[in-house]
């Protein structure tokens, strides 16, 4: 794929049903994201005349490494993400962006997105971390994400968002067992003595966290991490959620504890995260779900693996940047704390 043209004549194309009798006559581009799965930019857009649209908006697009675009078409990522505007955006009450343009082409993998700009506005650290009461609000918004849907089966009848059902779980098992020896070459002085400890055992003997079905289930994002939080200027601090391109049926505490694992450093994990996850209990129930605390903390430490696989699969597969080699190891190294410290490999099952 050739550079993007995204000329003032391909933008009034593409936003024709929405422009009315105005066209774009003038277009700025910024980037933006660290682009590691796909490109982003920041559009500064001109009118002919006023039409309802916003000043600026995000377009992104697949990636320009051929590396990242094969770790999509694998996991049908970019598939995914448009799937998510077309048929999950509208009827969720996360704080995601509004979609003006979609577009995928199966044969080709390409995908075009034209999103609304949370800007002003700042990137969560994924390397920093972040402050409990950010966490408290990004708790808040998963639980806006997960109740609208909870345990509709519909989701399990749309085959893009319902990719992994128990008879394919053991192709993610042995993914990670085929990626983890080269994870730990590539990184073992980078690591932790917990993360190689939780990579080892988990590559040698992982019991049934790949191939668990879980009862409750829900649309959940699967990479829900600061790095796809911004947190909007203003008195409240409102976060907009990003990046739709891992959404599943999944469990849903899977997110609450991927969140937290790499969110907080461990000192501030320790001290909140009991409370943390009774905040997105009581939030559930704000949206009319209910959900206990004792089975909510039950699947919460099953969950502690999720941002550690992700951490070894996804270093493994996309192209290897050194911003995004610090995000893996510290996703790696504070989810195998998580791990250990919550015993979480008793939570699961022979």
């Amino acid at each position: 794929m050739g550079e993007r043209s995204l000329s003032p004549e391909v933008l009034t194309r593409w936003l024709a049903p929405r422009l009315g009798d105005a066209t774009i006559i003038g277009v700025r581009e910024e980037p933006v994201g660290t682009g590691q799965m796909s490109e982003s930019r920041r559009l500064l857009l001109d009118y002919s005349q006023p039409c309802g649209l916003p000043d600026t908006m995000i377009a992104k697009f697949e990636s320009a490494s051929e590396t990242s675009r094969a770790a999509s078409r694998a996991t049908r990522t970019y598939e995914v993400e448009t799937a998510f505007y077309r048929a999950i955006r509208e009827r969720v009450s996360v704080n995601a962006p509004r979609c003006f343009y979609n577009e995928f082409a199966l044969d080709s993998d390409e995908f075009v997105l034209l999103l609304s700009d949370f800007a002003p506005c700042s990137q969560g650290d994924q390397l920093v971390g972040c402050s409990v009461d950010d966490a408290r609000r990004a708790v808040a918004e998963i639980a806006g994400l997960h109740a609208p849907l909870w345990g509709n089966f519909e989701l399990k009848q749309m085959p893009w968002l319902h990719r992994n059902p128990p008879d394919k779980k053991r192709n993610v098992e042995a993914l990670f067992a085929q990626l983890a020896p080269g994870f730990l070459e590539r990184y073992r002085g980078r690591l932790n003595p917990a993360a190689i400890e939780v990579c080892e055992h988990l590559a040698r003997s992982p019991r049934d966290y790949f191939t668990y079905d879980p009862v409750r289930f829900t649309v959940v994002h699967g990479d829900f991490r600061l790095d796809n939080v911004l947190f909007v200027d203003g008195a409240d601090r409102r976060i907009g959620v990003v990046d739709f391109q891992t959404v599943a049926v999944g469990c849903p505490l899977l997110d609450v504890a991927y969140f937290i694992g790499a969110g907080l450093t461990r000192g501030p994990r320790r001290e909140s995260e009991t409370e943390l996850v009774a905040d997105y209990v009581r939030a559930l129930g704000g949206h009319g779900v209910s959900l206990s605390l004792d089975e909510a903390w039950v699947l919460y430490r099953r969950y502690t693996f999720a941002g550690f696989v992700m951490a070894v699969v996804a270093s493994m597969i996309v192209k290897q940047t050194d911003r995004g080699d610090e995000m893996f190891m510290a996703m790696a190294n504070r989810h195998a704390d998580q791990v250990v410290e919550l015993d979480a490999f008793a939570a699961l099952a022979d």
